[in-house]
């Protein structure tokens, strides 16, 4: 199999070279005039597009007559544009096909001779790389005769490399034509970078304005005959487009400052930076010198490499490496010198130890410290009834000894003891004072409560009860609701806020237990109170725990005690919440309600198990069906 291989590649390679019939291929001749300076490089074009063009024209004329023929280059124009070139002697021999270690370089369908052979004849064939096998006559032969020049001072009239001035007029000559005087203003093919100018048919070209664009490789052509056989002279010329010389010093971009901080014992780099304005003639210069006392001297060991280069100017960076900064270094000035054919600049340096490390980390820790503070901050603010709270449990201070006061705070809601609520069984005021106040203020913090229904024997009058309740009171604890601002249970918010205008210890605090709106007949006192007192909001569910955000600001509002028994008991407090429905299903009949019209049957009244088992399933519910 490996055999059968080889074979095949050898024949493949065959035809590449030996196999190839060329005879049927466009054949052109062309003459090469090489000078004695051997600078200039020649230009051979594969025009197998034009080829096709002109066989489709021909093919046009003639097929009323003649019929249909074939095309001899039947490929698309990105086939044709990739091309495989070859050269064969005059003397004959085998087609070499030209490859990249030849002395030529291909681009596309362009060829360029850069080692030619004086006095020799060669032929250049090229063919495109991808074809149909019937397209034999798809390819073009050129014969080229390279000629030495006869008059060696005819090449200073019409150079192989012009320069063109951009924003003024100018024109580019073909330079095999001002060699030959016998020839007079033949007409001229001319090709600008391997594409045909077809509106210039004459030498030379005459431009009115020069732009950028005009920059290129030009090829001019024009025929040449005598008695026995014609041939086509071609002339190569390197068109460059420049912009006037400058009529500024260099400008030296970097280093800007006069101070530049190194570390001792390191390596440091200095580079120095210039911008150099267009000129024709003159080589832009770059040094760098170390001045010492009364000695100069340049620094030989350097890199130096173009940054920019544009028509108009030119960046150059000359780099200089120091392999260590000593402390000689720093009273040493190191000058940056440069210099074009306008003038010279100059850029003076002082090297200075860097004493930034030390800023840097104090900078570092400041920075880090503030950050910290701001962070505590922000902590200490969100939590500030905490710390508050926790000092209060680690300070030995009782507000509450030989005030001649009962009890902590006195409790105010309004009474929902009614058919419709014992029947949905709702988390309602009197539910969270007669049960959740209990539990968590008295039982777990210690606090003693004064709660009308259960601590105010009946039979007494209602308005001297409650006013002498709120004075054996150190807080007022009233729980706001729609009910409640518009019932009669406002009178007693209404009582205390009196009281508290004269009594200093006494303190009020309000719990906004459902949005409500002020009524008109509101008292102003009343009205006033609740835009100054402190109000805590209740969240429903999120605020039964015992250990919610909701018992802690009723905490802080309510008076610091020094207690052993509860001392620590928010610290051990196992997050295990108060269900509100352990905490309905085992309330006691209440009584003791004035004004109320079921306080009897209340008191009578004996829950059985299906209707507590009812009032536990729409309590959870019944907070949000109430406000």
């Amino acid at each position: 199999m490996l055999c059968l291989g080889w074979v095949f590649l050898w024949f493949v390679a065959g035809e590449k070279t030996t196999g190839f019939n060329h005879s049927a291929c466009t054949t052109k001749k062309l003459l090469w005039t090489y000078s004695a300076r051997g600078a200039e490089n020649f230009v051979l074009f594969c025009d197998l597009q034009e080829l096709q063009k002109q066989d489709f024209s021909h093919r046009s004329q003639s097929s009323s007559t003649l019929g249909p023929a074939h095309q001899p280059c039947s490929g698309s124009e990105k086939d044709l544009s990739d091309v495989q070139w070859y050269m064969q002697p005059r003397s004959g021999g085998p087609l070499e096909e030209i490859n990249r270690n030849s002395p030529h370089m291909q681009n596309k369908g362009t060829l360029r001779i850069l080692a030619p052979q004086m006095n020799s004849i060669w032929s250049y064939i090229c063919r495109p790389r991808s074809r149909r096998p019937q397209d034999t006559a798809c390819c073009v032969k050129t014969v080229l005769e390279v000629k030495p020049q006869r008059n060696i001072s005819c090449g200073s009239s019409a150079q192989d490399e012009q320069v063109l001035l951009l924003g003024s007029t100018g024109s580019i000559h073909c330079p095999s034509l001002s060699c030959q005087s016998d020839v007079r203003s033949p007409e001229m093919t001319w090709y600008k970078d391997g594409r045909l100018l077809p509106e210039y048919k004459k030498n030379p070209i005459e431009m009115e304005d020069i732009y950028d664009f005009h920059q290129g490789l030009y090829v001019c052509d024009y025929t040449q005959s005598d008695n026995v056989s014609s041939w086509t002279v071609r002339a190569v010329v390197q068109v460059r487009t420049i912009d006037e010389d400058t009529n500024v010093k260099p400008d030296i971009l970097d280093p800007v400052t006069d101070t530049l901080d190194v570390e001792l014992g390191k390596a440091f780099t200095l580079p120095c930076r210039v911008q150099f304005g267009f000129q024709r003639y003159s080589k832009p210069v770059i040094k760098w010198y170390v001045k010492e006392s009364t000695q100069e001297w340049e620094i030989s060991e350097f890199v130096e490499k173009r940054i920019q280069s544009t028509l108009k100017n030119e960046v150059i960076e000359h780099t200089v490496f120091l392999r260590e900064v000593t402390q000689r270094d720093l009273s040493r000035k190191f000058v940056c010198f440069a210099q074009n054919s306008i003038g010279n600049t100059t850029r003076t340096i002082r090297l200075r130890k860097k004493e930034g490390v030390v800023f840097l980390y104090i900078l570092l820790g400041m920075t880090v410290m503030l950050v910290g503070v701001l962070v505590a901050a922000a902590l200490l603010y969100w939590h500030w009834i905490e710390v508050v709270l926790l000092c209060r449990t680690f300070k030995n201070k009782d507000e509450t000894l030989r005030d001649k006061k009962e009890f902590d705070a006195f409790v105010s809601y309004a009474n929902w003891s009614s058919p419709e609520t014992e029947a949905t069984g709702s988390l309602s005021e009197e539910h969270l004072a007669l049960n959740l106040f209990p539990e968590v203020l008295e039982n777990t913090y210690g606090y003693s409560l004064c709660l009308f229904e259960r601590d105010v024997t009946p039979g007494g009058v209602y308005t001297d009860d409650i006013v002498s309740i709120i004075k054996r009171s150190r807080r007022g604890i009233f729980i706001l609701s729609p009910r409640y601002i518009n019932g009669p249970r406002v009178f007693e918010l209404q009582a205390a806020v009196n009281l508290a205008l004269v009594d200093q210890t006494l303190k009020l605090i309000l719990i906004k237990f459902c949005s409500f709106q002020e009524p008109e007949s509101l008292p102003y006192l009343v009205k006033k109170a609740l835009r100054v007192l402190p109000t805590v909001t209740w969240k429903g569910l999120k605020s039964v725990h015992a250990t919610s955000r909701f018992w802690t600001q009723i905490r802080y509002h309510m008076p610091v005690k020094n207690s052993n028994r509860f001392m620590f008991n928010w610290l051990r407090l196992i997050p295990k919440g108060f269900s509100p429905e352990k905490d309905l299903a085992t309330q006691k009949p209440l009584g003791g309600m004035p004004n109320s019209g079921n306080s009897h049957g209340a008191q009578n009244r004996t829950p059985d198990a299906g209707n507590r088992h009812g009032a536990q399933n729409l309590l959870l519910s019944g907070h949000q069906k109430r406000c």
